[in-house]
């Protein structure tokens, strides 16, 4: 493929996937630091570009090299919790904030692997998409997720 064209088409393919890199980055950067990751991802993006080769959903191995990165730059970076940031008036939006902003810090105390479990659930990926995307196999991507999720519970009846 020509470079003009590998450009174009990692263009379009970045601007289509875009949310999901920025999902990933969000969930493992510490705040202020969310375009650090973001284009840490898409250096790595762009050199195992020509390695895509179609036997997943495009989507998916985005979000592979999206997880793998930034856990990667977190071990690298060893950066402090991660944290939301609303623009939101409304007291029924600050009430959503607070338990969102709660969800958030549960989520983010959990292992790497766990955490990107749960995005993924979140995400709606089928555990065989999750073990493509982790490299656990289907069961036991059932059953670490069944424990994040019991984690999940525990800290928030904690």
């Amino acid at each position: 493929m020509k470079t003009q064209e590998k450009e174009q088409q990692f263009t379009e393919v970045v601007h289509a996937h875009r949310g999901i890199i920025y999902k990933v980055c969000y969930m493992y950067a510490p705040q202020g630091m969310v375009d650090d990751y973001y284009q840490e991802v898409l250096c790595n993006l762009w050199q195992n570009f020509d390695q895509f080769d179609g036997r997943s959903k495009r989507s998916t191995w985005i979000y592979r090299v999206a997880l793998f990165t930034c856990i990667s730059f977190v071990r690298r970076k060893r950066p402090a919790s991660v944290s939301l940031t609303f623009d939101l008036s409304s007291d029924e939006d600050a009430a959503l904030r607070e338990r969102v902003e709660e969800l958030h810090s549960v989520i983010n105390r959990l292992a790497n692997l766990d955490r990107a479990l749960v995005m993924l659930w979140l995400d709606g990926y089928s555990y065989d998409e999750m073990a493509e995307v982790t490299g656990l196999t289907k069961a036991n991507v059932s059953v670490k997720l069944m424990r994040a999720k019991n984690k999940i519970k525990e800290m928030f009846n904690a």
